[in-house]
């Protein structure tokens, strides 16, 4: 079964992304579609003479990268197709897409037992390439709506020492938008200008505004960030001990040894699987403070795997109430990285064995 993935799980599957046509008797490349009432979105990828990929994404809560990938043939006007999985598993569930022009209608294929996945049925309306821009724009500003809402309820439910923290968050928020969206969109290639049109350069650069993929990548980074700022901070540290969290896909595990001395492993993977890092040291116990309900340590560690002039990272850890910030400098950054470290981490407790 290729199930429903949560709403604010950092996306791996691409959504397919290009000019719109008409599923017909000679099918294009890509044909798009649209389910208005339940806001979900269909994609048919021709892959050889018969072959077809199926790729459906929900959007009820903006942002989503929840998806549902298949593959099947195509015959006619009718595709027959079923999950994509890992090899030797069980497909599941087989259904048929039937449509033409202006809609396509997936059912499941008749004569199976206990069918699932459902939630793929249903009635589709092709939609145009402004009509998809359109949507996205609309996606990404519901988005940023729900992010600036969710920083004003916890500015006034999160408490004690927790309250301040949406606000520095909030400080930091277009920084971390600039760091996410240079790794995750990949702006247009630059078109080849018509000869009748003036000369401007050999090359007319394309404007993000005016690229669907644009806006949904600025939707997966806001849903990922109200989902980190919806959490109500319930659980508070007492000690250096435990698993911290930025909601981008960075991680820090934090133990303290009877010496006083702090074991700190940091990594991360941001938005795709190549710009990960991995960094890990001891902060000795003397330069553990603690003061006003404010722990703070610093360091410097070496990072593996890097040209030598990248190898030292100063770290700056701060510790206070349910969260976690860290800070680093660099005399040189790695050649072709964009991962990061720097940000607020949300607490948890040491899991038990």
């Amino acid at each position: 079964m290729n199930s429903r993935l949560p709403p604010f799980q950092i996306p791996v599957l691409a959504l397919f992304l290009s000019v719109a046509h008409v599923w017909g008797a000679e099918p294009p490349k890509l044909a798009y579609f649209y389910d208005e009432e339940s806001m979900r979105y269909l994609t048919l990828r021709q892959t050889s003479a018969t072959g077809v990929e199926v790729a459906m994404r929900w959007a009820s809560e903006p942002g989503s990268t929840g998806m549902w990938t298949g593959q099947g043939n195509r015959k006619d006007n009718v595709t027959t197709f079923a999950a994509v999985v890992e090899e030797g598993q069980d497909r599941g569930t087989y259904f048929i897409a039937k449509g033409g022009e202006s809609k396509m209608e997936i059912l499941f294929k008749p004569g199976q037992k206990m069918p699932q996945d459902p939630g793929i049925l249903g009635i589709y309306r092709r939609v145009s390439d402004e009509k998809r821009l359109q949507l996205a724009r609309k996606e990404a500003q519901a988005a940023e709506e729900r992010l600036n809402t969710a920083l004003k309820e916890s500015a006034h439910t999160w408490s004690g020492m927790d309250k301040l923290v949406p606000a520095d968050w909030k400080a930091r928020w277009p920084v971390l938008l600039g760091r996410w969206m240079k790794i995750g969109y990949q702006p247009l290639e630059p078109q080849q200008v018509k000869p009748a049109q003036p000369v401007t350069g050999g090359k007319e650069t394309p404007s993000a505004e005016k690229d669907v993929n644009y806006w949904l990548k600025l939707a997966q980074a806001r849903a990922v960030a109200y989902g980190f700022i919806q959490q109500m901070p319930v659980l508070k540290s007492s000690s250096w001990d435990g698993e911290y969290d930025d909601g981008f896909g960075g991680h820090v595990s934090i133990r303290r040894a009877k010496d006083g001395k702090l074991r700190v492993n940091l990594n991360c993977t941001r938005v795709i699987e190549n710009q990960g890092a991995d960094l890990a040291g001891q902060i000795p116990a003397e330069a553990v403070k603690s003061k006003n309900d404010e722990d703070t340590a610093a360091a410097v560690f070496n990072e593996a795997d890097v040209p030598e002039d990248a190898k030292e990272v100063s770290i700056m850890l701060k510790r206070k109430g349910g969260f976690l910030w860290v800070e680093t400098k660099r005399k040189a950054s790695p050649p072709g990285s964009l991962s990061w470290f720097d940000g607020i981490y949300r607490w948890s407790p040491v899991p038990v064995e």
